[in-house]
């Protein structure tokens, strides 16, 4: 299904080249410019949450859109270097006092029958281009850490923020093997009601990882 996925992609940027969705620059999704103009996030509510681009920009609604569903993988790259460099940002003075402790990475899971139906996990691309800016080796990628049990709806599609709470009860397992006594950070494209990482949190929480924090693209 990947090899499928990106063969398509090839053949459609060749019939119809990339363009930029803010201002039409050819070769490519979003340029340096348009995404400079892009307005940061508010802090999302909960404060183990941190995004960097607001969601309620319409062209960061539109990438984001691509990214997720169109197979505009390409922009993993984009997004992960400004993840990287917002983690490092905060993180601070905890990286001195952990020393050469890696951070356990965790991109949020995708129900395996979505999995399928896409080809591919947003999260887990963003993910994977922080590892490779990673030269220092703070972080380790641990895909296998958390799983999805149950297919939910999109957040852009939920109606009511409690609903969504709900819905999302008992969604993830983890295996406490893995996580005991770890530092995790979580990995995501967008947070609205901050459901799905609410979620995510606790369940790490409970199997007895140390610190839990997360962060996406835009909010």
């Amino acid at each position: 299904m990947q090899t499928l996925l990106s063969i398509f992609t090839y053949l459609i940027d060749t019939v119809f080249p990339r363009e930029c969705v803010g201002c039409g620059e050819r070769s490519t999704i979003l340029c340096e410019n348009c995404m400079s103009r892009i307005p940061k996030a508010e802090q999302p509510a909960h404060s183990f949450i941190t995004a960097i681009f607001d969601y309620r920009n319409p062209t960061i609604r539109e990438v984001i859109w691509k990214f997720k569903y169109k197979n505009a993988q390409v922009l993993a790259k984009y997004f992960g270097e400004k993840l990287y460099e917002e983690i490092l940002g905060e993180l601070g003075d905890d990286l001195n006092v952990l020393g050469n402790e890696a951070f356990l990475l965790v991109p949020v899971p995708l129900h395996k029958k979505r999995l399928r139906e896409r080809g591919y996990n947003q999260s887990e691309l963003l993910a994977r281009e922080i590892i490779k800016y990673d030269t220092a080796k703070i972080f380790q990628l641990a895909s296998e850490v958390l799983t999805r049990t149950r297919a939910t709806k999109p957040q852009a599609k939920s109606e009511k923020r409690a609903a969504r709470f709900e819905t999302l009860r008992g969604a993830f397992v983890t295996n406490s093997a893995l996580v005991r006594g770890k530092h995790i950070i979580l990995i995501d494209d967008v947070t609205t009601t901050g459901a799905t990482l609410s979620e995510a949190h606790k369940t790490l929480l409970r199997a007895g990882a140390l610190t839990v924090r997360a962060y996406a693209v835009a909010h």
